[in-house]
């Protein structure tokens, strides 16, 4: 009599996640295995067409069916913890507006380069710095909490792993390449009286402790638990699904925490670059790094523009050239090598890409949280 293992396929247990080490692929089959998991995609199937189940015997039921429950599960919870945190960004919103007329918040706007008009002193910084790494440190918890999908999972950063240095080099162009799609947004939309943001941050040229309390917090401390929220436990759960699919949903959940239109494009390509990089190298520690370095640069250039605008925008010209310049002769190198390889695996699904991105769409907790983020885009726009 033929074994049950040789027509029983357990997808959760066969299922092989690139570049990733033995304890990663143990403790995450395990936890959608289990059967009190309502966020994990577990299916036996059986060769005969029959599925069987410890205790329960053989009935029917396709792969399909078993995926969508889970991804709907997953969707709730992901629509559920980014409306918390729009509610937190809301929040702080309504307090800065109330402290200083503005709900604008740390944003610069392409209109107050030569002129800010409001000057965070230290303790306003601490605690709009605090507020933010708050927002974050709650969404990481809440997903990981009610999943209980495994830190080592959640976040992959094993002992082998290396950081990327080519991954650096490369947000560095990116981020270069944001700043010149802002700038060029900023001028479209100046056409219509439409008055975009041009950095996320804020700059007290009288209080360097001011702005060392800002870097340490939202280019540092946010770096690194937005990461993990966004690169790991989002990315990392939704894998199950497929890694392309995951990076979609983590790009999507990532560049939609920024309200404005001109920093959707350039939080977009940040966000894949870094999850790309997070697949290839089955860790999140590149991601974290390139992110920190992604936001010191990014802030550091703005405070040049804005201490000394017209001579500012020429050296900042110029440093962009010679980023670009440099990066063009370090990346030829690295494709000459082959080491800048990002092919993606090619997961099999019992649902096809589209029908999941159906899901999300339709889910109800992420379409309520679309329409708030709607919502957000218009209270954030700002005319002339």
């Amino acid at each position: 009599m033929e074994k049950k293992e040789n027509y029983l396929i357990d997808i959760a247990k066969s299922k092989t996640y690139q570049n990733q080490f033995d304890d990663y692929h143990k403790e995450f089959s395990e936890w959608r295995s289990r059967k009190d998991n309502p966020y994990g995609y577990s299916f036996v199937h059986d060769m005969r067409e029959h599925t069987y189940v410890d205790g329960e015997g053989y009935f029917q039921k396709k792969a399909d069916a078993a995926e969508k429950v889970a991804l709907t599960k997953c969707l709730g919870l992901l629509g559920a913890t980014m409306l918390v945190m729009l509610f937190i960004d809301a929040l702080i919103a309504f307090v800065f507006y109330r402290m200083f007329n503005d709900s604008s918040l740390m944003a610069i706007h392409y209109s107050e380069l030569d002129s800010q008009k409001t000057f965070f002193t230290p303790i306003i910084a601490t605690i709009f710095g605090a507020a933010t790494t708050f927002k974050y440190f709650v969404g990481l918890w809440i997903f990981i909490h009610f999943s209980k999908i495994p830190l080592k999972v959640a976040i992959p950063s094993p002992k082998r792993s290396k950081i990327s240095k080519s991954g650096i080099y490369l947000i560095l162009v990116i981020m270069v390449m944001g700043k010149i799609g802002t700038y060029l947004i900023n001028k479209l939309f100046g056409l219509m009286n439409v008055d975009c943001v041009y950095d996320l941050a804020f700059h007290n040229p009288d209080s360097i402790l001011a702005d060392a309390i800002f870097v340490f917090f939202n280019c540092i401390l946010v770096s690194i638990v937005s990461e993990f929220l966004f690169r790991g436990a989002i990315l990392q759960m939704f894998r199950q699904f497929g890694d392309t699919y995951a990076l979609i949903i983590s790009v999507i959940a990532f560049s939609f925490t920024y309200y404005e239109i001109s920093s959707i494009g350039y939080a977009s390509l940040l966000s894949a670059v870094l999850g790309l990089y997070t697949l290839k190298t089955g860790s999140i520690k590149s991601a974290v790094i390139m992110r920190i370095v992604a936001s010191i640069a990014s802030y550091s250039l703005t405070c040049v523009v804005m201490d000394h605008y017209s001579y500012g925008r020429i050296a900042v010209s110029c440093i962009y050239a010679f980023t670009l310049v440099i990066a063009a002769f370090i990346f030829a190198r690295l494709m000459c090598n082959g080491k800048l390889d990002f092919k993606m695996q090619n997961d099999p699904s019992a649902l096809k890409n589209s029908a999941k991105i159906k899901l999300f769409v339709t889910n109800t907790s992420t379409t309520i949280w679309l329409v708030a983020v709607l919502g957000m885009f218009v209270l954030m726009v700002k005319f002339i």
